[in-house]
């Protein structure tokens, strides 16, 4: 296992900045945890808790109402870092996110305290960090474009061909419901155009799985 997380280390732009008693910091500290579907990861009603490298599987970011309406603002795959978990660090992040895993996901937890000790140590290390989450706020720009300014038709749409192209395949397993707490809607709005795309001859629908059948005219929708 540390043999894991000194190989995810090493791959961050970061590293090489890290004087050597920081990286053995780093490497003892940090570990793997392992989230089952749908288990929160993060909420911004709980302690901070750090830095997030997605090993493997997906997370879910999105703001949750006082009414408990969820809007989904970016979502984690392997590879990928966030440091949202750890805005009590972060002095220009001023609102909450909550964090969701979507399947059976690792990350990697770099602790909050490592962090704020480290980023008040190494100049580069805090840099990177905004960097990060300056990135994941252009996500949440896009998120918030959509919502205001594309149709549910356009929404689902895009949506359909960004997961076809990201996970280089023309069929998305994912329910309906999962689908409408990713895009911000109803399971039955959701469910009422992806039939109407269906009988177009646009997608074709299994039991929790869409197949993309003429991606040219889910473009057009857009």
């Amino acid at each position: 296992m540390n043999e894991t997380i000194e190989s995810v280390l090493k791959q961050q732009e970061f590293w090489e900045k890290l004087t050597e008693e920081q990286q053995k910091l780093i490497l003892k500290e940090s570990r793997v945890i392992s989230y089952e579907t749908g288990e929160i990861v993060y909420s911004g009603a709980r302690e901070c808790l750090g830095g997030l490298l997605v090993l493997n599987g997906s997370l879910r970011t999105y703001l949750l109402s006082d009414e408990g309406k969820e809007v989904t603002i970016y979502r984690l795959r392997e590879g990928d870092v966030c440091f949202l978990a750890a805005s009590c660090i972060l002095s220009a992040i001023t609102f909450d996110v909550e964090i969701e895993a979507q399947g059976f996901t690792q990350v990697l937890l770099i602790p909050a305290r490592i962090l704020s000790t480290l980023t008040k140590e190494n100049i580069y290390l805090e840099n990177f960090m905004y960097k990060e989450t300056a990135r994941r706020f252009s996500d949440v720009v896009e998120a918030l474009q959509q919502l205001m300014f594309l149709s549910l038709t356009q929404r689902i749409a895009s949506f359909l061909l960004d997961e076809a192209a990201k996970n280089k395949t023309s069929s998305i397993t994912m329910t309906h419901e999962e689908i409408a707490k990713i895009i911000g809607s109803a399971r039955e709005a959701v469910s009422r155009i992806l039939k109407q795309l269906a009988k177009q001859g646009y997608i074709s629908l299994n039991r929790g799985e869409i197949k993309i059948e003429k991606r040219e005219e889910l473009y057009k929708l857009l």
